[in-house]
């Protein structure tokens, strides 16, 4: 049993980055017969997976059991984006606030990401540096203690990827930025600077949703 709930976890992040390499379409129906056959494995643990991808936002599936990559609608990248910066902001801002040992802990954290980030950006290993990236603001959200607002994140995050990244290519992004704001972001951080480090983190976020000459603009 342990060993197919394993395979279920690493089916649900293989599919998670697939959806990041752009091998799926907006509102593409995905067969999991096809599913089996790409990741040779059984049918089992392929539903498994689905079914947690499904409950997590990142897929959709239907009454009669089709599964589908969501739909976009006009204003969910805003919306999306609105809702991260709340719960990222709430759950840095109360992280910050709080024992100088949990804050030091969420650095630990936090910096493991952002060296994952730029080694993966050295090394053009884009996919693997857009999974560390959501692991980096899973960890905010985490560091916050509040499981009830941890299981709300999951769903937000699991729609940004979907919606992110089949907007927004892999090959259109500039991943210095994003590794540039994780560390600049520590570096608050740990200069105690709770105002402006949830200010930094809000730009960042917002910056990850729409095209990059538009963010240039802002910044």
């Amino acid at each position: 049993m342990k060993v197919k709930v394993n395979l279920d976890e690493v089916l649900y992040h293989k599919i998670i980055e697939s959806l990041i390499r752009g091998e799926y379409a907006v509102g593409e129906k995905i067969m999991l017969n096809d599913l089996c056959e790409k990741f040779e494995v059984s049918r089992t643990p392929v539903v498994q997976a689905v079914k947690m991808l499904g409950k997590d936002g990142i897929l959709k599936i239907m009454s009669n059991g089709r599964v589908y990559v969501p739909d976009l609608e006009e204003g969910t990248v805003d919306q999306i984006i609105e809702i991260r910066r709340l719960l990222e902001g709430h759950a840095l801002e109360k992280t910050l606030n709080g024992s100088k040992e949990h804050v030091e802990r969420t650095i630990k954290d936090l910096r493991k990401y952002a060296e994952q980030c730029r080694e993966c950006f050295e090394k053009e290993e884009y996919v693997e540096l857009a999974m560390a990236d959501l692991k980096f603001h899973r960890a905010i959200v985490q560091s916050a203690g509040n499981k009830i607002m941890d299981d709300l994140y999951t769903g937000v995050q699991g729609r940004f990827i979907v919606l992110n990244y089949l907007i927004r290519p892999l090959k259109t992004r500039k991943y210095e930025r994003t590794v540039e704001d994780h560390f600049m972001l520590i570096e608050l951080m740990e200069n105690g600077k709770t105002k402006e480090a949830v200010q930094k983190l809000g730009n960042h976020i917002s910056g990850s949703g729409v095209p990059d000459t538009e963010t240039d603009k802002e910044k």
